[in-house]
């Protein structure tokens, strides 16, 4: 059945109460990163595709879990509330598990230049499906149904760019476990596109529409 209308408005407050859980949550997602990392076949020779895709992904996914938290403050829908959640768990699990690996490594990393092992160059904020600046003040001042749209929209944009991303790494990459890794990632994020789309439709919105290839 849809979820009941909620307030659309901007401003205002309001959130389910299992968010004060989150953090313990979080704790649980760097030790699930660490085993991650672990499972992941280690070398002191990684690719370029290897080194890049972490270090560009970690970007991507910061972004992810920063609009999930300004879901989890603001959002009153049962549903979204535990698709943030599981964002910026399973996302927090993901940076420490890259990290770890970028380390072990020695890797140099960039902080203003993305997308060069995929064969392109551009800033890091201008990843495939990252939100612009102007997208993300407004995510954290919305409440009700227009954050319920702003952030099912942009969360399915945002996995959709991120799958690009996992599904070329899962192919290129030079370590087996980084290509693993991306595969599963990748998976994951087709899943929860095809979740939130669905949940979309039922609670009167349009399915976001997906580039061809991401599916």
């Amino acid at each position: 059945m849809p979820a009941a209308p909620t307030d659309d408005i901007e401003g205002g407050g309001g959130g389910p109460r299992w968010r004060d859980t989150i953090v313990l949550m979080l704790v649980a997602a760097l030790i699930a990163g660490v085993g991650v990392y672990w499972w992941q076949q280690r070398s002191p020779n990684p690719g370029r595709t290897d080194v890049g895709f972490y270090d560009d992904m970690t970007t991507h996914h910061l972004q992810a879990i920063a609009m999930s938290n300004a879901y989890i403050r603001n959002g009153r829908s049962p549903f979204l509330s535990q698709e943030a959640g599981e964002v910026s768990l399973g996302q927090a699990g993901d940076i420490r598990a890259m990290n770890l690996a970028l380390e072990s490594w020695h890797a140099e990393t960039s902080d203003d230049v993305a997308m060069e092992w995929m064969g392109m160059s551009v800033p890091q904020n201008q990843q495939p499906g990252m939100a612009s600046d102007a997208e993300i003040a407004r995510l954290g001042r919305l409440r009700g149904r227009s954050l319920d749209e702003q952030y099912s929209r942009l969360m399915i944009l945002h996995h959709a760019g991120g799958v690009h991303m996992a599904a070329a790494a899962a192919t290129r990459a030079r370590l087996g476990g980084v290509r693993r890794f991306a595969a599963a990632m990748a998976h994951g994020q087709r899943s929860e596109i095809e979740e939130l789309n669905r949940w979309r439709v039922q609670n009167g919105f349009p399915a976001v529409p997906i580039p061809p290839g991401i599916l």
